[in-house]
């Protein structure tokens, strides 16, 4: 009997090897913490460029919504033109030209996302054949939630199993590493150097910016 148990639980642990996790980890190379409260007095060279940097930070926010306003004023129009152009049998990419310049107006074979509203809405307008014609589910937008498979991980590897094992390889994308939630102070624990300690962080590439 004891035997038979140690034979049942050997197949059973082969069996667990075997299975295959569609959650591969990507190997190549690709592309955190809030701020504190505290303030520095940097070198005069370092106050300089703050303040050159926000005096520039300020002027791009001026000149980008002036842009913004001119572009949408065109976009407008190239939008009618490409609709007249459409109808006539011309579905491609074309210039608006400018007293000194020009814009190009480029056609692409893609779609912002769709809810279930506005397909519904679509078809409500245009006709459910319309919407049956034009709209598919963009299966490259699905997501996990994370937290979910974190604590379902086994559980959803071992429900994925039915599938063929050729399947399972490639349904999903290789998934990334990432620093875990405080690595910067647990990186604490393996030097005192401030040197040593910031190339850890950016070898873990924790996302610290400025604003």
């Amino acid at each position: 009997m004891a035997k038979g148990s140690a034979k049942a639980a050997a197949k059973k642990e082969t069996a667990k090897k075997d299975k295959v996790s569609p959650f591969k980890t990507r190997k190549t190379k690709t592309e955190a913490a809030k701020a504190a409260g505290d303030t520095l007095t940097p070198p005069p060279e370092i106050a300089e460029a703050i303040d050159a940097f926000r005096e520039a930070q300020d002027q791009a926010k001026h000149f980008e919504g002036e842009a913004t306003m001119h572009k949408n004023t065109v976009l407008s129009y190239a939008e009618e033109q490409y609709a007249k152009r459409l109808a006539g049998g011309k579905n491609k990419s074309f210039k608006v030209l400018g007293d000194e310049t020009m814009v190009t107006y480029v056609v692409m074979d893609a779609s912002a996302g769709l809810s279930e509203e506005d397909a519904e809405e679509f078809a409500k307008n245009f006709s459910e054949k319309a919407a049956e014609d034009l709209i598919t589910r963009d299966l490259a937008s699905l997501r996990f939630d994370p937290k979910v498979l974190a604590e379902n991980y086994d559980a959803v590897v071992e429900a994925l199993q039915v599938l063929p094992e050729n399947v399972l390889e490639n349904l999903f994308k290789p998934m990334l590493m990432k620093a875990r939630p405080g690595a910067a102070e647990g990186a604490k624990h393996y030097t005192n150097d401030p040197d040593e300690l910031l190339e850890m962080l950016k070898a873990l590439k924790i996302k610290n910016y400025i604003r």
